[in-house]
């Protein structure tokens, strides 16, 4: 890239951001961050799995090519992490500790390469970590936290390779992709900006588009896994995506439904959940836009790359409503526009603009600090019933409780107790807190809610016939919901169930326990599967 690219700095005296011109000070934020978090997690840290960590580790006990909600890239991650360290809180969530100090990095060196300087490239990291979803996908262990770093990665290498001639960047860009798309299917998206990219520079400028195709050919191998899968399980995954746009044929949409509705809300909060996300830094990259729009390179990629995630998202809000986190990764390249936004508005003495750096790093502060701050002010007296964080601190209490309630049930009938539940983020807490993680299961199929991961693995899926014949005659824990309705579908498994109310640790409300005697089995007539989880022939 030429100066003639790159929008003007004003000169900087010495005094102003020496520090952050400093090639160490990148190196000690991110190492900072992630000896803080990694210290709190292994030694301070009272938070239980969430519901949906607690999945995913579910999931890494039992690799396979895909899943069905997501594909194998969380699971083979958690897999990887506790075979190493034990299957510990901190282990589980060690991934996304990591995948938050490589997206740093590497959004930070874009920025440095992008815009000639240090400091841009510091700060643009620092906004980063400024946002206040990176803030808990930091230190949880969803599928966000390694599917943003892949995202960063591809960008980066990308941006070396067609701007730079970096050759192994392609490569490294479509390996990015690939590993990104194993994490969140979302990754689609920046390969259509990318596209979009490469056909842009290679028309203004005669460039051959072979370095490009490459990258997003290699892009192709993580269709490979989730393919294979979904082959072997009659698609379930798209399923699964289609109900999530609310598209008939897709799971939990029925056939009879209605044609298209639309409800304006859903576009506004959509909008109004960027700013959640992002928090004042959102600012920044749209100063950040504006700023650099004379130049010829800038915000071109960045925007290339931005662009369909914020359009696809906001198409969809004319579908049904769409969660403020889907479109993290169009944030990837807006933080390099913000980091330099900072530097020159310093420069530049652009007072509103300090203003909104300060409130960035403060919010960026609150956000580190959420975590433990959270567990610190649960046990306040007379704030701690305000924080909802007691839904991830009483999951060991809640298990000891199920413990000794199965105990007391396999002493009272001399059968070995099991245990169930309607919902899949609960079966996984208490996989895991259970003493001696046994299996657990979930019936959300069997009492009428959706279908499962758990209805895909052989030894939990509650349609199959030998699954019921090891559950034959014996006494069950039964964690679920209240009502007459579900009361009534546990029956149809039980000889006989009695309602004790919730267990000690209970993170939810209008959720019971109940005790399931002389298991009768879950298969419905004309819907049980054989042994090999097929549907009998008619």
């Amino acid at each position: 890239m030429t100066e003639t690219d790159q929008p003007a700095l004003i000169s900087d005296d010495q005094s102003v951001f020496t520090w952050a011109a400093r090639p160490s000070s990148l190196w000690l934020l991110v190492l900072g961050l992630l000896a803080f978090r990694l210290v709190w997690l292994v030694f301070f840290s009272e938070l239980t799995l969430a519901e949906d960590e607690a999945h995913y580790w579910e999931w890494s006990r039992r690799p396979g090519w895909s899943y069905a909600t997501k594909g194998p890239g969380v699971a083979w991650a958690i897999w990887l992490s506790t075979s190493l360290f034990g299957h510990s809180e901190w282990a589980v969530r060690l991934p996304a500790v990591l995948a938050s100090a490589i997206s740093t990095l590497a959004i930070a060196d874009l920025a440095r390469r992008a815009f000639g300087d240090r400091r841009v490239g510091f700060f643009a990291g620092a906004v980063w970590q400024c946002l206040p979803a990176v803030g808990i996908t930091s230190v949880l262990m969803t599928i966000d936290g390694p599917y943003l770093a892949c995202w960063a990665v591809a960008c980066w290498a990308w941006f070396r390779a067609s701007r730079e001639r970096w050759r192994p960047g392609w490569v490294i860009a479509g390996l990015a992709l690939a590993l990104g798309f194993l994490f969140k299917y979302t990754i689609v998206l920046l390969v259509i900006g990318l596209a979009i990219d490469l056909l842009r520079r290679s028309g203004r400028e005669r460039r051959p588009l072979g370095g490009g195709v490459l990258a997003l050919a290699v892009a192709c191998l993580g269709l490979v896994p989730v393919l294979i899968w979904n082959a072997q399980h009659d698609w379930v995954t798209l399923h699964h995506l289609l109900g999530h746009l609310g598209v008939r044929g897709g799971e939990g949409v029925s056939e009879t439904s209605g044609g298209w509705s639309y409800d304006p809300k859903w576009t506004l909060e959509f909008i109004v959940l960027q700013t959640a996300v992002t928090g004042p830094a959102l600012a920044l990259m749209i100063a950040g836009i504006v700023g650099t729009r004379r130049s010829r390179e800038l915000p071109g990629f960045m925007l290339c790359a931005a662009a369909p995630v914020f359009v696809f998202y906001l198409l969809v809000t004319l579908l049904t409503p769409a969660e403020g986190n889907w479109a993290m990764g169009g944030f990837v390249t807006l933080c390099p526009l913000a980091g330099w936004m900072v530097v020159s508005a310093r420069q530049r003495r652009v007072t509103w603009l300090r203003l909104v750096w300060g409130a960035s790093a403060v919010t960026g502060v609150l956000a580190l600090l959420i975590s433990p701050g959270a567990s610190l002010a649960a046990r306040t007296p007379w704030l701690g019933e305000k924080i909802p964080v007691h839904r991830m601190m009483g999951m060991r209490e809640h298990a000891q409780a199920a413990w000794e309630l199965g105990e007391r049930l396999r002493e009272e009938t001399g059968r070995e107790t099991f245990f169930v539940t309607g919902h899949y983020g609960r079966a996984s807490q208490l996989a895991f807190y259970l003493p001696g993680r046994p299996t657990v299961y979930c019936a959300a199929t069997a009492i009428g809610g959706s279908s499962r991961q758990y209805d895909h693995w052989a030894e939990t899926d509650l349609s199959r016939a030998d699954v019921n014949a090891r559950l034959l005659g014996r006494p069950a824990v039964i964690l679920t919901g209240g009502g007459e309705r579900l009361q009534r579908a546990w029956a149809s498994a039980f000889g006989s169930i009695e309602d004790i109310g919730p267990l000690p640790g209970e993170p939810k409300a209008n959720r019971t326990t109940l005790i399931g005697l002389d298991c009768v089995g879950f298969a419905r007539p004309g819907v049980a599967r054989d042994n090999a989880g097929a549907a009998p022939s008619p």
